[in-house]
C-alpha cells in the first residue's frame, strides 16, 4: 500500500519536527505540507525533512479563514494526488496517532477518537509530550481515506475530507491524542487570538474570547475531570451529544 501524508501549517516551528517524524513512520510514500504564510521558519524545517517530498508556499494570507481552510487543504491534496497514492493521511500539526494501521484495506475510509490533551499544574514547564492529562471527551474524525475520483474539501472551515459517494465504507479504529491546547502557555494564549482575531463565526470568537488567560486547567473545557490516556476508553464522552458510553 503506497500511503502519503498531508498537512497544512502555519508557524509550527515548536513541533513540527516531531509531527513529521512520527507521519513518516506511517507515511510510505511521503508527506506533502502546505505552509499557510508563516512567520517563522516551519516551511524551512519542512523543506530539510526526509520525508516530505514537497511543500507549498503559500503567497497570500486569506483574510477570510473559514475558506482558506478548505482551499488551502485542497491545493495540497490534489499537489499529493498527483503521486498516485493508494491512501492519505491527513493531520493536522499538533496531531498524533494511536493505532496499529491492521485491517482497513477494505474499506474506503479510517474514522479515529481524537482526545484533548491539556496543560495542568502539574506539568506547565514540560515538554508537551510528557503531559498526562486529557479530557475524557472525543470526537470521531476522518483520518485516512482512499485516493479515489470525488474526494475533496469544498466546504467552509472544513477539516474532515469529503469521501465520493461511491466510497462511504468506513472502518472505525484507532485514536489520536490531540496536543493543540497542551503544546505550552504561550501557544494557547496565540491560539485564543488566532480564532478571536480571523473568524467570523461568532461560536469559535466567543468560545475562544472566554478561553483567554485559562491555558492551565484543572478540568476539561467541558468541565469534566481529567483523566489519563489508559483510563480513557473506561470514562469516554462523544463530544458531540456528551452522553457517556460504556465502550469505544
Amino acid at each position: 500500500m503506497k500511503i502519503v501524508g498531508i498537512t497544512k501549517v502555519r508557524n509550527e516551528s515548536e513541533i513540527i519536527k516531531d509531527t513529521l517524524d512520527h507521519f513518516s513512520k506511517f507515511c510510505n510514500a511521503g508527506i506533502y505540507v502546505y505552509d499557510d504564510c508563516s512567520t517563522d521558519n516551519t516551511k524551512d524545517i519542512c523543506l530539510e525533512h526526509d520525508a516530505v517530498r514537497g511543500v507549498i508556499i503559500g503567497k497570500h494570507w486569506d483574510k477570510n479563514r473559514e475558506e482558506a481552510e478548505y482551499k488551502n487543504r485542497q491545493v495540497v491534496l490534489l499537489e499529493a494526488k498527483k503521486d498516485k497514492p493508494d491512501w492519505i493521511i491527513y493531520f493536522d500539526a499538533d496531531e498524533r496517532i494511536d493505532w496499529d494501521f491492521k485491517g482497513f484495506e477494505n474499506y474506503d475510509a479510517v474514522k479515529m477518537r481524537l482526545f484533548d490533551y491539556y496543560i495542568t499544574e502539574e506539568d506547565k514547564n514540560l515538554n508537551y509530550k510528557d503531559r498526562k492529562w486529557l479530557g475524557p471527551e472525543f470526537r470521531e474524525i476522518i483520518m485516512m481515506f482512499r485516493n479515489v475520483p470525488g474526494i475533496n474539501y469544498g466546504i467552509p472551515d472544513q477539516r474532515q475530507v469529503t469521501l465520493s459517494r461511491k466510497n462511504k465504507r468506513v472502518l472505525e479504529a484507532g485514536f489520536v491524542k490531540h496536543y493543540g491546547k497542551a503544546i505550552s502557555v504561550k501557544q494557547w494564549e496565540e491560539t485564543c487570538d488566532y480564532y478571536i482575531n480571523n473568524f467570523k463565526i461568532s461560536d469559535y470568537v466567543e468560545k475562544w474570547k472566554a478561553r483567554k488567560g485559562k491555558a492551565i486547567h484543572t478540568l476539561s473545557d467541558f468541565g469534566n475531570k481529567l483523566v489519563t490516556w489508559d483510563k480513557k476508553e473506561k470514562t469516554s464522552i462523544f463530544i458531540n451529544n456528551l452522553k457517556k458510553r460504556k465502550k469505544i
